[in-house]
């Protein structure tokens, strides 16, 4: 139930018309599921990579940048848990990598993007390690 959820925000996000594509919610709620599922969070990041491409970039641009996340984050999760004490790391990675992909496609790069990634993406982190099923008062 708790992943339905987290889909459907992924698509009410991919609804909404930005000028610049955050996917505050689908970055760290993929980290999320391969911190948490591992393996077998492989055809979710799959669906996640389909939401995402919706209204924004091509479906192989978008599967790969899955896949690529979801390789980086199997490998952390390896070595680096997922808890609050790693909050910094994991939401560094995501925001670096996430605007080099972004400034790869479309050229476009400031430190008030990045401002906000970084912002969005704490938040969305902490809330998922913090309260994990619990999110949305789902057990």
């Amino acid at each position: 139930m708790f992943e339905l959820i987290s889909f459907m925000l992924v698509f009410i996000e991919k609804s909404i018309s930005f000028d610049y594509p955050y996917n505050f919610i689908a970055v760290p709620f993929l980290t999320y599921l391969v911190y948490k599922k591992g393996v077998e969070a492989f055809w979710s990041v799959l669906l996640l990579a389909f939401l995402v491409s919706i209204g924004s970039v091509t479906i192989a641009s978008a599967i790969v940048v899955g896949i690529f996340y979801y390789i980086v984050f199997y490998l952390l999760s390896t070595f680096m848990a997922y808890e609050k004490i790693n909050l910094p790391f994991i939401t560094g990675i995501q925001v670096v990598t996430y605007s080099g992909f972004i400034y790869y496609e479309t050229g476009i790069f400031s430190l008030g993007i990045f401002g906000k990634l970084v912002l969005a993406y704490t938040i969305f982190n902490y809330l998922y390690m913090d309260n994990g099923e619990k999110l949305f008062g789902v057990n």
